[in-house]
């Protein structure tokens, strides 16, 4: 295809951006993905960690070879390192790796994709706009921007809120490591990590992540007091990679589906609160928006039509908003009551709170607990 008209153009070609092409191009939409880097790819930070379930929503294959680097379950410590086990079985992958199955389903179902070309700026014109980037400019009947916190498509389309962000630091530590190899760490506590939380993620017996986000605090001075505490752990590891990033951890913004518009991902702050993970739900917020948008841009693009995106995202609003409130209840806790809370929760309560899910069952669960009820049961309840 080399026509400068689609039916749909998508910015960005993360998570959010690989899986709305593909949707949009499986309704037979004339569909356009643009990315600004050279190649797409995971440059972002990022744990790399998901769940079995990600990757069938995706629509991507355990076994394509190089995806999964390491297959683990969870352990959470509380700041007196008591720790609650998570049962289930989870990956760190190769973040690049599923990007480009994705993108390579979007080109199979007949998406354009343009790598090293980036979105400058769009007007709307007779109903359509206009799409500037620095190689050309293309019509659409609607645009999708996935192109991250930092939003350019949101900006240009007049939307300026963005989520409440965590910075996030992390580091790739290369050398032969003596800690636990088959289990992602989850460290919380005010002295490690304020607001925030550490982890540890064990891609090979030579290789790990470790990773920091705080609010309210410097970072850099929490994630090296973080590697001290592991030394003997890390040995004479060394520092291959340093990243960071701002994560949106403040729930969905309130202007996200526009007149022929649509923001998915980390610019609508379509991230799960808690846990800063973004990878599922901005790839279901991806197959989500590119079906609306294919369906819609032959028949009507107004902001009224472009709404079903929530009925098909209505779970995943319904998890951000209920990971938030755990997230506000939670930071407002002393370590002591992190301490307490340890005692009581099981793998299933935290998994519940951490994504959003059954939290009125724990909630309920925590009312015979004093102190946990005045301060963190009724508030959820």
């Amino acid at each position: 295809m080399s026509s400068k008209e689609f039916d749909v153009i998508v910015v960005g070609a993360g998570p959010a951006g690989v899986s709305a092409a593909k949707s949009s191009a499986a309704t037979g939409a004339r569909t356009l993905l643009l990315e600004k880097n050279p190649a797409i790819m995971a440059l972002k930070p990022c744990g790399q960690a998901v769940s079995r379930q990600t990757l069938k929503t995706a629509g991507v294959d355990p076994e394509i070879p190089g995806l999964i680097l390491n297959e683990v379950h969870a352990l959470v410590y509380a700041p007196n390192m008591k720790c609650v086990q998570i049962g289930e079985n989870g990956y760190l992958i190769n973040k690049t790796i599923l990007l480009q199955e994705i993108a390579a389903q979007a080109a199979e179902l007949g998406a354009e994709i343009h790598v090293h070309e980036e979105f400058l700026d769009l007007k709307r014109v007779n109903g359509k706009f206009l799409v500037k980037t620095s190689r050309n400019t293309y019509s659409a009947s609607v645009i999708i921007g996935a192109d991250g916190y930092n939003s350019r498509v949101a900006r240009r389309l007049g939307v300026s809120e963005r989520s409440e962000l965590i910075p996030t630091l992390q580091y790739l530590l290369a050398g032969r490591s003596s800690g636990v190899s088959d289990a992602i760490r989850i460290y919380l506590g005010n002295k490690i990590a304020p607001k925030g939380y550490a982890w540890i993620f064990p891609i090979t017996n030579k290789l790990v992540e470790v990773g920091i986000g705080v609010r309210d605090a410097p970072i850099k001075p929490y994630i090296d007091n973080f590697i001290k505490m592991f030394s003997r752990e890390f040995g004479k590891a060394q520092i291959i990679d340093r990243r960071g990033a701002p994560v949106p951890v403040g729930g969905v913004i309130r202007e996200y589906v526009l007149d022929g518009a649509i923001l998915i991902g980390d610019a609508a702050g379509m991230v799960i609160p808690l846990t800063g993970g973004g990878i599922h739900s901005s790839i279901a917020a991806g197959l989500a928006a590119g079906k609306v948008a294919g369906e819609a841009a032959s028949e009507d693009v107004s902001r009224e039509r472009l709404r079903e995106f929530d009925e098909e995202y209505a779970p995943w609003l319904n998890r951000i908003r209920r990971s938030l409130k755990v997230l506000r209840a939670l930071e407002r806790l002393s370590d002591d009551d992190l301490n307490q809370l340890a005692e009581v929760l099981e793998d299933r309560d935290v998994v519940d709170l951490a994504n959003g899910l059954d939290i009125a069952r724990v909630a309920k669960k925590l009312l015979v607990h004093p102190i946990l009820a005045t301060r963190l049961a009724r508030y959820l309840l």
